[in-house]
């Protein structure tokens, strides 16, 4: 979405505001990109929660690859 309003009001900000407003750009985009990824953890535990145990059941080998998924982001934001 472009913004010319905005991008007019940023370009006249003094260059240490430039620099807190990106700073802030760049926390609301790690700030979604964390609310997808827990999104999708609660969307598989759900799907685990209802259907562990049943013919529906997740691939054993794809389960793995998703904990082992979990386990690095779960690091990656512990680092940060």
């Amino acid at each position: 979405m472009q913004n010319p309003g905005l991008i007019e009001k940023i370009q006249s900000l003094p260059p240490e505001t430039v620099n807190e407003v990106e700073d802030f750009v760049d926390f609301l985009a790690e700030k979604q990109k964390r609310s997808a990824k827990q999104k999708r953890y609660a969307e598989l535990s759900a799907f685990a929660a209802e259907f562990g145990g049943t013919d529906l059941e997740i691939d054993a080998e794809l389960e793995n690859a998703s904990a082992e998924y979990l386990l690095e982001i779960t690091k990656d934001d512990e680092t940060r």
